[in-house]
């Protein structure tokens, strides 16, 4: 829509829009148009996973934004791509390439589920992740409020089919 910024859609290489919506899961509840997901379960464990409704486009670039409407006291939240999950299984995190925030930290998880590239500093409340999704050359790369952390997946499989994920790990994240 003219003049609003939006968070849920990205753009792929051929500037056709790639929208998604959050899909009704376990452990949290979605906003009625599907833009905002809530973690509603007790405790402090990752048990929810939070699925966009559409499958990342395969042999394309595209980019997702996420907005932090609510980061909770230790801002414990993983954005990326992943398979779906229907299980909720929890600790999903180690199937999915993602973008990690512990206790507040910025953490770009490589594809070795112990090496990281480092930090980057805090994420806060208003914060805006974007996640550079190039299945074309398997490539994943993140920015917080366009500041750019670089490659942080070299190996993405060209193939498998993968969605958005947002992971929360304590109540009233959204």
């Amino acid at each position: 829509k003219t003049g609003k910024k939006i968070y849920y859609y990205g753009f792929n290489d051929n500037n056709d829009i790639f929208r998604f919506k959050f899909k009704e899961g376990q452990n949290y509840s979605v906003s009625e148009n599907g833009l905002t997901a809530s973690k509603t379960s007790e405790g402090t464990y990752w048990d929810c996973s939070i699925f966009g409704d559409k499958e990342i486009p395969k042999n394309r670039i595209s980019k997702l934004k996420i907005k932090l409407n609510e980061i909770g006291s230790y801002c414990y939240i993983i954005i990326g791509i992943g398979p779906q999950n229907p299980n909720n299984k929890i600790n999903f995190y180690q199937d999915c390439y993602s973008f990690f925030c512990y206790n507040s930290q910025k953490i770009i998880k490589s594809t070795s589920d112990s090496d990281y590239n480092g930090h980057a500093g805090q994420l806060k409340k208003g914060d805006i992740v974007e996640v550079i999704v190039d299945r074309k050359s398997g490539n994943l790369s993140f920015t917080v409020n366009d500041i750019d952390y670089g490659l942080a997946h070299s190996e993405i499989p060209k193939d498998v089919t993968l969605y958005p994920v947002v992971m929360l790990r304590d109540k009233g994240q959204k």
